[in-house]
């Protein structure tokens, strides 16, 4: 595809490249009357002519229209320009774990727990009220801002209920290193899939290796129906055991020992999370007590200056101008890690703020 940049398509002008995969081109974009950021995927040029790639891309943008998680990136408009077909996503100033992982070698058991969770409540929301299976989970389609506020990304494979498959009898899609026994073996999936697939993300995100490895496809297909994972402590001595069963169970490969629904997976995380982070549970409620869905208002934590000096870089004119107190989905328990996450500043604020990652390679908390 030749360049885009500077080109405007319907309303919106493309002004920057975001990323790129095997189907399409994600640009920041100014709509040019609203003067606002916005993110427009554009199918490739050269698959505009393949009708299952057209109806694949319109599919997920119809998808995703129809999600309203905080931890779902929201679409908002679609079109045609001359060749290209687009359609138009929220903007979100993040990198994605998996760019995290290249930049970092693996993440801290605090972030990566933070990550999942949230992750978790977006899974669940989308086998429940969306009733697909994504199909598609790896740490490139976790994206990440400076605040650890997870947005779910890529729902290009994902399987609706009720829907036509557009995908030939006996495909394996999606990436293979995250693919379950079940897709490999051909059997009828559901939201344990993409469990299965967070699992191995976060076991790679904890220890910067995949679990299943393999030199060819018949070698790395092999690896995941029947091979033994290393332990996570193994490799990572940081990590909890409480966290490595909560992986081990993700990663099941006998569905009746995986977790039954997103939910659980999440409601585990959030335990482990109040365990490790006992202090700063608000009201003193258990983690596992809270409905997934649920919204309230919760105070930011409050940093020791010379904790703040010790552990964080400075902070901007517009952190220290935070408000104290802002609502946000259940999923963000920015008081669970008063070391990790920054205060979001005022929304009109964000965009001025540079997205990067809180904290320096191999530290924890």
């Amino acid at each position: 595809m030749e360049s885009l940049i500077g080109q405007q398509l319907g309303d919106y002008l493309l002004e920057s490249e975001l990323g790129r995969g095997s189907m399409g081109v994600v640009f920041r974009a100014r709509h040019v009357t609203q003067d606002k950021q916005y993110a427009v995927k554009v199918l490739l040029e050269a698959l505009s002519a393949d009708m299952s790639f057209v109806t694949r891309f319109t599919r997920e943008a119809r998808i995703i229209a129809g999600l309203h998680h905080p931890n779902i990136v929201r679409v908002y408009d679609a079109g045609r320009h001359g060749q290209h077909l687009y359609f138009v996503m929220e903007y979100f100033s993040g990198v994605t774990a998996g760019q995290l992982l290249k930049e970092r070698g693996r993440l801290p058991v605090r972030q990566v727990i933070e990550i999942s969770a949230q992750a978790a409540d977006a899974l669940d929301y989308a086998h429940t009220t969306g009733r697909l299976v994504h199909r598609d989970i790896k740490p490139e389609n976790l994206l990440v801002d400076r605040w650890f506020r997870v947005k779910m990304l890529d729902f290009g494979l994902a399987r609706v209920e009720g829907l036509d498959s557009i995908t030939r009898v006996g495909t394996v899609v999606g990436s293979l290193y995250y693919v379950a026994p079940e897709q490999l073996l051909n059997h009828k999936l559901d939201g344990r899939t993409d469990i299965y697939a967070l699992g191995v993300s976060m076991y790679e995100m904890l220890t910067g290796q995949r679990p299943y490895r393999g030199q060819t496809l018949t070698e790395m297909s092999r690896a995941i129906i029947s091979a033994v994972a290393v332990p996570p402590h193994q490799i990572e001595p940081s990590v909890p055991p409480e966290l490595e069963r909560i992986i081990s169970k993700a990663m099941a490969r006998d569905l009746a020992e995986r977790y039954a629904r997103a939910s659980e997976l999440y409601i585990d995380l959030r335990a482990l999370q109040s365990t490790l982070d006992p202090g700063n549970n608000p009201g003193g409620q258990a983690a596992a007590s809270q409905t997934p869905g649920a919204s309230r208002s919760m105070p930011l934590a409050t940093l020791q200056h010379g904790q703040q000096a010790a552990t964080q870089p400075p902070a901007t004119a517009a952190l220290q101008q935070a408000p104290q107190t802002f609502t946000e989905h259940r999923t963000l328990r920015t008081v669970l890690r008063p070391m990790t996450l920054e205060p979001a500043p005022p929304e009109s604020q964000r965009e001025q703020l540079p997205s990067h990652p809180l904290l320096p390679p191999h530290q924890d908390r």
